[in-house]
């Protein structure tokens, strides 16, 4: 004996309510720049960097389709990067009980002859997250996937500020 919930019409009615409520709150999956046509290569020039960090920026730059080469029209020059681990918070036992993890980047955009277009450009970005010390391994993975996190983030504001240098 097959038991049936919901009717077949009122299945459907549901799943369009639910997509026009997802729709009108503005949210929309996360997709490729516009690259203008001057845009579309760029030198990426280290003064120091971590290697998180470059692989989620060129990681970025080929999913928007720009050519990493060089003697581009325009270069990314990634002057510093630094990631730090700290406690923000300890138990009653003096055990650390969250932990706060920060990457700041400072970065500016030339020309192709190296002469600054924007001002030296600082982006940070922290996460906060619990650590379970009867869970280590899981507390670690926690860590290794928010520290990729803040990576790619910075990686998409750096490609971003990159987009939008010269329009101002």
């Amino acid at each position: 004996m097959k038991i049936r919930m919901f009717s077949r019409p009122l299945c459907l009615l549901l799943i369009a309510g639910m997509v026009s409520l997802i729709s009108a709150c503005g949210f929309h999956l996360r997709g490729a720049q516009d690259v203008p046509a001057d845009k579309q290569s760029v030198t990426l020039q280290v003064m120091s960097a971590s290697s998180e960090l470059l692989e989620s920026l060129r990681d970025n730059l080929r999913y928007n389709d720009i050519e990493q080469r060089t003697g581009a029209p325009y270069r990314i020059v990634l002057l510093s990067s630094r990631y730090k681990r700290r406690a923000v918070s300890l138990s009653n036992g003096s055990e650390v009980d969250e932990y706060e993890l920060s990457l700041l980047v400072t970065f500016h955009i030339a020309d192709s002859e190296g002469n600054p277009l924007t001002e030296d450009i600082r982006l940070q970005q922290e996460r906060v997250y619990t650590y379970n010390r009867n869970a280590a391994a899981a507390s670690s993975e926690q860590e290794r996937l928010f520290k990729q996190e803040l990576h790619e983030s910075v990686a998409q504001s750096i490609l971003r500020r990159y987009l939008a240098s010269g329009n101002q």
